[in-house]
């Protein structure tokens, strides 16, 4: 509303602008802009009620080429009693140096023959202008949160095109923002997971604002063809335009997987060596008396046979000391080869320690348990072991271990492996 006189009318008193209800300064411009009055409602909204003199009590800002406001209306170009747009300046208190922010509109007034006068109306606006410079500097701690947060984020439309991406997300995929801006955000999704997103796109249709959205995880593809491992989760807002948009962010787990993954490959390894010999890898003497255990158990419940044999190679001390340990390693390996070639898939063999081997028939009575020990040393007699070509022979000892424990079991096939050795080894004693 332009509260301003007319342009035909004199100079307008102050008691005349307190009628109009509006807060006003007159000034007059002639080679140097001064401060003529202020009436009631402008003293009241400056809470300054001292005599005014001809220096203002307090400063215009910022200086330099915006000058005084009272400038914009005193040009020539400015017709008597016409407005111009309205503008907002900082005014500052000489001494105390308090401030407000003023929306100022103005007008001139009838030209005298000593200078022009502008009627300059206020209107306090400190307290928009405050909130808007907090917002905007709330949005500038924001937009430099999410510009430095290692987290990928963008926002996508409804029809799921990037339309904001952080540096996180662009470097994580390896684009500039302006080859992703307006893009489909499939482009960095691999094809064969095109479908699953469609689904998720699709679903999301529904969502309500503030809705969250959890994908898990899932892979992604960069620009130079390499996979991450990601979790994605995303959010439903309301955009400026009130459509939907979809916020969404990508916390890369590459290496919390390449960890986990090498946790768990050492877990099965550290079970595996906890379980099996590490030389020939097959059961340790450890896991094997629990096999054991477990195999006696469930013949007594099942009342049937099961045989024990524990084997022993004949004079494989002279292999080591002829020919080295390494070579006596890969002896001991391929003997548990050749052994488990021969086995059934319910048969157990353990090393039971150094060259000395348990095997554990399940179901097999112990003329069944002869033949079967029988063939392995015929089979054995064709082999030759390691790259230097040696053939070994092995004792045995076999007890049918129906109805016995494990400690009255081990000490009984001990002592006829013992028996074995001493009739001249390459033998089998029951």
């Amino acid at each position: 509303m332009n509260h301003c006189l007319s342009s035909t009318d004199d100079c307008p008193s102050i008691e005349a602008l307190d009628r109009l209800n509006i807060a006003a300064l007159i000034y007059r411009c002639g080679e140097r802009i001064t401060l003529e009055g202020a009436n009631h409602s402008a003293r009241t909204l400056l809470n300054h009620f001292a005599p005014l003199e001809e220096e203002e009590p307090w400063q215009w800002y910022p200086d330099g080429d915006d000058g005084h406001p009272a400038h914009y209306w005193h040009l020539d170009h400015v017709s008597a009693g016409q407005g111009q747009t309205p503008r907002v300046r900082w005014l500052r208190f000489n001494g105390c140096g308090r401030r407000m922010a003023l929306g100022l509109t103005g007008c001139r007034l009838k030209d005298d023959n000593e200078a022009r006068r502008v009627l300059v109306v206020l209107q306090d606006c400190t307290q928009q202008i405050l909130q808007h410079e907090e917002l905007r500097r709330s949005q500038a701690c924001i937009s430099s949160i999410i510009n430095a947060t290692p987290m990928g984020i963008c926002v996508l439309t409804e029809d799921g095109r990037f339309e904001m991406v952080n540096p996180a997300y662009c470097r994580f995929h390896g684009y500039e923002e302006h080859e992703l801006i307006g893009r489909p955000f499939s482009m960095v999704v691999p094809y064969s997971s095109h479908q699953y997103l469609l689904r998720q796109q699709y679903g999301a249709q529904g969502r309500h604002h503030g809705h969250i959205q959890h994908f898990g995880e899932c892979a992604l593809v960069a620009r130079n063809g390499e996979r991450h491992t990601v979790i994605v989760e995303s959010v439903r807002i309301e955009g400026e335009d009130g459509r939907p948009r979809d916020v969404v962010f990508l916390v890369d787990i590459s290496e919390r997987k390449k960890l986990e993954m090498a946790l768990e490959e050492k877990n099965v390894r550290l079970e595996y060596l906890a379980t099996h010999d590490e030389l020939t890898g097959i059961r340790n003497r450890r896991f094997g008396i629990s096999s054991l255990e477990a195999a006696l158990e469930q013949a007594e419940r099942q009342s049937m046979d099961i045989s024990v044999a524990l084997l022993d190679i004949d004079h494989f001390k002279r292999v080591n000391d002829d020919y080295g340990h390494t070579v006596g390693d890969q002896v001991l390996q391929q003997f548990a080869e050749v052994l488990s070639r021969q086995l059934r898939a319910s048969d157990i063999l353990v090393r039971w320690g150094g060259e000395e081997f348990m095997l554990i028939l399940p179901g097999i009575d112990l003329a069944g348990a002869l033949q079967a020990l029988e063939r392995l040393r015929h089979t054995l007699a064709l082999e030759y072991l390691s790259p230097r070509g040696l053939q070994v022979t092995f004792s045995a000892g076999i007890v049918n271990g129906r109805g016995l424990k494990s400690n009255a079991l081990v000490e009984m096939v001990d002592q006829k492996l013992y028996q074995a050795k001493g009739r001249g080894r390459d033998r089998i004693v029951s």
